[in-house]
């Protein structure tokens, strides 16, 4: 497989356009499917036969690694989505698991198994989760201490901390929860062209609320500055969470001014576009891939079953890669636990045996 390794020649004092396959509009894709993989019959057997081996060698599911679940066919679809994530569009869709086929322990050990052959998990809470359930728990998104992922709200454009975020669905919602991604690097040129004034303020950052999930563990934690965007060997990477930068401004007492009100503002003004966003409904046995540096995601307002069993539930990876892009320090020490690092573990450890939603 040919890569495409071309950088541009952009820094903070010298920014230039975003004129890579990532900067799309999601206008320009919604009638167009090629960024849904199906996968293969052939696949769906490779990953059955690696469940079975891996259970027969009596591991846990979390001490399955890349060499206990081989899957050399699907390796190169891996591979080929790796490549698309970094060079091209920066998104993926694969579409037709057939879910139905496992329980929700096999479920949890197949896709532990397809990110082992992609690189590390990271802790997504305190609590040390590698796969999380995200599902609605009747937490309220005002509350900057709740995720917005555990409530029914819809959620702002935002970026998780690792170089990938997955997303595997298993049941869809009543209604609504449709996934809404765009590419930060559109969001870039849009500033370039109408709002350069802005450039310095996002180049240098915010301080970002830590919600108690830094190393001291406090609520009045927050980060160091970090960039909304960064050049860095001729990369460009972005991260951004207004909800987050604006609470943590809070929190120490400094308050965004004007300008930098403005900035913020408008990236999510520009990322909530009609032309710039791209919106999917997932289907149970979807998986979407992103690539946290170039892709901002949200979510649509949840109108959900009663039941907790019937509800809207997927299940979320943080992962990093060997062939993931240069990255300044400072830039992807996001929730000071060190560079593309996820949450440190605090408390009790979370035991994957202690599954809350058996199929």
């Amino acid at each position: 497989m040919a890569t495409d390794t071309r950088r541009l020649n952009g820094t903070a004092d010298k920014p230039v356009r975003a004129d890579l396959p990532s900067a799309w509009h999601g206008k320009d894709l919604a009638g167009d499917e090629s960024w849904i993989w199906r996968i293969a019959p052939e696949h769906v057997e490779e990953l059955d036969a690696a469940l079975r081996k891996s259970k027969e060698k009596g591991l846990a599911e979390q001490a399955v690694t890349k060499d206990d679940f081989e899957i050399p066919g699907f390796r190169k679809e891996i591979e080929r989505m790796i490549h698309e994530l970094e060079y091209g569009r920066g998104f993926v869709l694969m579409r037709g698991f057939p879910i139905d086929r496992y329980d929700y322990a096999d479920l949890r050990r197949i896709y532990w198994g397809i990110g082992a052959n992609i690189g590390p998990a990271e802790s997504q809470n305190i609590k040390g989760e590698l796969i999380q359930e995200i599902t609605d728990l009747g937490f309220d998104y005002g509350k900057s201490e709740h995720r917005g992922s555990m409530s029914s709200a819809e959620l702002r454009p935002h970026c998780d901390p690792t170089d990938i975020v997955a997303l595997l669905c298993l049941r869809a919602a009543k209604a609504g929860g449709e996934s809404k991604i765009r590419s930060a690097m559109t969001v870039y040129n849009e500033v370039l062209d109408k709002h350069p004034e802005y450039l310095p303020i996002l180049h240098r950052g915010f301080h970002y609320e830590l919600d108690g999930k830094g190393p001291r563990g406090v609520p009045d934690e927050v980060t160091h500055r970090i960039p909304v965007y960064s050049w860095h060997e001729g990369y460009l990477s972005s991260r951004f969470n207004q909800k987050a930068l604006e609470t943590g401004h809070q929190k120490i007492g400094q308050p965004l001014s004007e300008l930098e009100q403005a900035a913020v503002d408008f990236i999510h003004e520009t990322a909530v576009r009609d032309d710039v966003e791209l919106s999917m409904t997932f289907e149970p046995g979807d998986i979407q891939w992103l690539n946290n540096y170039v892709m901002m995601h949200s979510r649509a307002e949840v109108d959900d079953h009663e039941d907790p069993a019937q509800r809207r539930l997927l299940l979320r990876l943080w992962l990093n890669h060997a062939g993931a892009r240069p990255l300044d320090d400072d830039f992807c020490n996001r929730v000071l636990a060190g560079p593309r690092k996820g949450v440190i573990p605090r408390g009790p450890t979370y035991r994957p045996e202690e599954l809350k939603h058996r199929a």
